[in-house]
């Protein structure tokens, strides 16, 4: 008994969906991954969710063209959730928990490699902006010293011009007259 090569295609496209169900659910989980390694807030966590599900559906749509012509049909649908399913229910714990984890203690030890690569770095930007503060500071008081002399000339020569030329501003006191 032979089967139909018309049967064997449908065979092909109902695994190939369980296939595609359980590799977004791979991808998902990837998504999950990042969140629990780095903390997002809601509007991140949306952000990331409608992409995953713009992504899906073209995903879905594409292979769904490829396979199929186009022609979404309801076993494909119920293959790609037995798919997710069978992963969910397989290694996906798995996965997520130990992936986590392992890439959350690079995390710890790539930011302590970076702490001692940086730490002379960050040393010199103290110094370097110590010496920058010291020498505003300077400048600071010298440009208050000169403002301040600079105010008490003006002082003193508005006080020889008013005694030279009398208070009117005429260049004869009333005296002499």
């Amino acid at each position: 008994m032979e089967i139909s090569g018309e049967i064997l295609n449908e065979i092909r496209l109902f695994a190939n969906s369980v296939v595609l169900g359980a590799g977004l659910t791979f991808v998902y989980d990837g998504w999950i991954i990042c969140r629990k390694v780095f903390k997002h807030n809601t509007f991140m966590v949306s952000l990331e969710d409608l992409s995953f599900w713009l992504f899906t559906a073209i995903v879905v749509f594409l292979a769904l063209r490829e396979q199929n012509n186009g022609v979404l049909r309801w076993f494909l649908v119920v293959g790609a959730g037995i798919g997710m399913l069978l992963y969910k229910s397989g290694i996906s714990r798995f996965y997520v928990n130990y992936l986590s984890k392992a890439i959350q203690h690079l995390v710890v030890y790539i930011k302590r490699i970076a702490y001692f690569v940086f730490k002379p770095i960050k040393i010199a930007k103290k110094h370097v902006n110590s010496g920058f503060l010291q020498a505003n500071n300077g400048i600071k008081k010298v440009t208050i010293m000169l403002k301040n002399r600079l105010t008490v000339c003006i002082k003193w020569f508005t006080i020889a011009l008013c005694k030279h030329n009398g208070e009117n501003g005429d260049l004869h006191n009333e005296e002499e007259t």
